[in-house]
């Protein structure tokens, strides 16, 4: 029969769903009390002290992003009023309360919500046993393909995506700038009443009236305009922030054995348009909204005045919109290819820089400055066709304003003569027309920054839509050993020299140390990719006790397994390069696992110790203390399973052995799995698997068949 779920477990299972309709990614209740089942299985313990890390664990298995915060109430609710749910206030059978925007409490699963009562928060806050203890759960920007697959070749649909968080702000824009609109005919329709005033009298006080009046206006209209201003500057700060925060959440996740041979440092530059689109977001929001807005507003009042001037109004806009559409035609994809030979060259400077003995002999010099040229007139290529449809939009729009200026005076003139309409009118449907005809000589600026906003967001649209990892999986090893055996069955590598290309089958019992021999080629790294769950097996199948790696959520599969690899060092102290910030790693693991490889007392000579920063060129420590560094960042996790992919290979004599005193360490019951192409330091490790050889040793082969037939 089928197990009921416990009330705790249902209680949560409800305010989980709730979190992710919330978020925008609903999930069944049954699947949530399945979700929540497994954590608690995986972290057992009272639901008083871990509810949040429960809820935390489920909604990184939905791609929600979820952290535990020490709040008051009064900040859980601006947090909740910004955007994110937030959980808290846990109370015993009746789960945490979860706080939305505008002031609400979310009631049930579905949609239901009140207004958030402090008294009732104050009695929740009583009844809690870690009234500072809340949940901030944010969804992921749903701005990559993944999402939706047109994006990756609509920027325009993208960048609309990408503003809709932002639409409450963007429609207060709007409402300042219609306001403002309005207010700008202060100045024609003051100066319309001041010529039929002087026209019929030269009394100064109406003058006096409609100068104060005037100035009232104007004043309103600055004040409109300064809280445009005001809250477009929020908008390009949320949307850094939200931008940094996204990717801050996929670069590490991304899988890189579907990068297709990118380098992805260097795709990383895209992230500087992110300026781009700040910029040019806040200077559509506001030069280009008052545009359109204050022509709008202007031809409306033009059209009361006689309905010549409402034809009028009709062809120019007409005119305005079929010319740029027409004259328009291929400028985005114009701008998106100007902007990726942009990125050309600067990823040629970066190798100029990254390679500098490379350049340095003979030649190099020339061979460099001759890539940049060429790469520089391809640029410029690209830019001359993009300029040559932005230009012929200009000169359109310039001609149109000289031939309806001309329009409209002579056609005025002769209604004036008419009798059709006065003076005044005239002088301000002047005033009105030479204003909007001014702002669409402006229009050049506001188009090239359009094209410029939609290069920015596709280039950002190569950092969203990099391929990631899953996100969901097992939670747990189902093993009580302190190691992990691995069964290899018939895993075959394209490509790989030995037995990886005729088909590997192999037994790791727990706790073992074995060390994987083989040259350049014979697939030595693609074996360690393969059990670090960062590379899928072509062929074959792989387990790990018992669980293939791509069953378990990669976080929870590198719990349990480390890496030492080439080295990989960041911008940080050395305590930063070792522990990660990861929980389970403290100073004084830190401190052990450097000791164990001989690096402390390397560090401790250092003037700040193992708060020594470090840049991203790993100075001041040499190549070989690099290596060591990763062999302690791998050694401080105490990991159940060991794999160290050629680390060893470049060591000195003397750091050999205090590495390999580490690794072998009688005390460590973890797996080892050693690669290197050294025979003679292979034999140390323990068992020896020659990738060259015909068949797999009697000892590694367990009950598999020989794979040298």
């Amino acid at each position: 029969m089928k197990r009921a779920p416990s009330q705790s477990v249902s209680t949560l299972a409800g305010v989980l769903v709730r979190l992710s309709r919330e978020c925008g990614a609903p999930v069944e209740h049954l699947r949530a009390e399945q979700l929540l089942r497994e954590t608690q299985e995986a972290w057992p313990g009272d639901e008083a002290h871990r509810w949040s890390e429960w809820l935390a664990e489920a909604c990184q298995s939905l791609n929600l992003r979820a952290r535990e915060a020490a709040l008051s109430i009064d900040e859980a609710r601006r947090l909740a009023d910004d955007g994110a749910a937030v959980a808290g206030l846990w109370r015993e059978g009746e789960g945490p309360i979860v706080l939305l925007a505008g002031d609400l409490v979310a009631e049930g699963e579905i949609d239901a919500q009140s207004k958030a009562k402090a008294k009732t928060l104050a009695e929740a806050a009583d009844a809690s046993p870690d009234p500072r203890r809340w949940l901030i759960v944010e969804h992921a920007e749903t701005v990559d393909a993944a999402h939706n697959p047109r994006f990756a070749h609509r920027p325009v649909a993208r960048l609309a995506e990408l503003l809709r968080p932002e639409w409450d702000d963007i429609w207060i824009i709007l409402a300042f700038a219609f306001v403002a609109g309005l207010l700008s005919l202060s100045t024609p329709i003051a100066v319309e009443a001041l010529v039929n005033t002087v026209a019929f009298g030269r009394l100064l006080q109406p003058v006096v009236v409609l100068a104060t009046l005037l100035f009232g206006f104007l004043a309103f209209a600055g004040v409109m305009q300064a809280m445009q201003t005001y809250v477009a500057e929020v908008i390009q700060r949320r949307l850094f922030a939200r931008i940094a925060a996204d990717l801050a959440y996929r670069l590490p996740s991304i899988d890189k054995s579907k990068l297709g041979g990118a380098y992805a440092p260097e795709l990383t530059n895209r992230f500087l348009d992110v300026v781009t689109l700040q910029k040019v977001v806040a200077q559509l929001l506001l030069d280009g909204v008052n545009l359109v807005l204050a022509t709008l507003v202007g031809m409306t009042v033009l059209a009361f005045y006689h309905p010549w001037l409402l034809g009028f109004d009709v062809i120019l806009m007409g005119l305005v919109v079929g010319g740029l559409v027409t004259l328009g035609r291929g400028a985005v994809r114009t701008g998106i290819d100007e902007s990726k030979y942009k990125y050309r060259l600067t990823a040629w400077f970066e190798d100029l820089t990254r390679c500098g003995t490379a350049f340095k002999p003979a030649g190099g010099a020339e061979f460099a400055a001759d890539r940049a040229s060429l790469l520089t007139t391809n640029y410029l290529e690209r830019r001359q066709s993009h300029f040559s449809v932005l230009f012929r939009q200009i000169i359109f729009v310039l001609g149109l304003q000289a031939v309806a200026g001309t329009i409209l005076l002579g056609a005025g003139g002769w209604l004036v003569i008419q009798g059709q309409l006065s003076l005044g009118q005239l002088v301000a449907a002047e005033l009105i027309v030479s204003t909007i005809l001014g702002s669409l000589a402006k229009t050049g600026k506001h188009l090239e920054g359009f094209y410029d906003l939609v290069a920015a967001v596709d280039k950002l649209g190569v950092l969203f839509d990099l391929p990631l990892e899953r996100h969901d999986g097992l939670l747990q090893f189902q093993t009580p050993e302190e190691g992990l055996r691995i069964s290899l069955r018939d895993i075959r590598v394209p490509g790989a020299r030995g037995l990886l290309g005729r088909g590997l089958s192999l037994e790791v019992s727990a706790g073992d140390r074995v060390a994987v021999v083989g040259p350049a080629g014979s697939g030595k790294s693609t074996l360690c990719g393969m059990m670090y769950g960062s590379v899928d097996p072509p062929a074959g199948r792989l387990t790990i006790a018992g669980v293939a790696p791509t069953d378990l959520r990669p976080d929870v599969l590198r719990d349990a397994i480390a890496l030492a690899a080439e080295p990989e060092v960041f911008e940080g102290t050395i305590a930063d390069n070792v522990h990660l910030r990861r929980r389970r790693v403290g100073t004084n693991k830190c401190r052990d696992a450097l000791e164990a490889v001989g690096l402390l007392d390397d560090c401790l000579s250092l003037e700040q110790g193992i708060d020594t920063p470090l840049t991203p060129a790993a100075a001041p420590l040499s190549g070989s203390q690099q290596r060591l560094l990763m062999i302690a960042r791998a050694v401080a996790a105490d990991p159940k399973l060991l794999l160290v992919d050629g680390t060893l290979d470049g060591l000195p004599d003397e750091q050999l052995e205090s590495a390999l005193e580490a690794l072998l360490d009688a005390d460590r019951t973890w797996t080892l799995v050693v690669t290197t192409g050294r025979r003679d330091l292979a034999e140390r490790i323990g068992s020896v698997l020659a990738l060259t050889e015909a068949q797999v040793p009697a000892g590694l082969a367990g009950a598999t068949r020989e794979t040298g037939e």
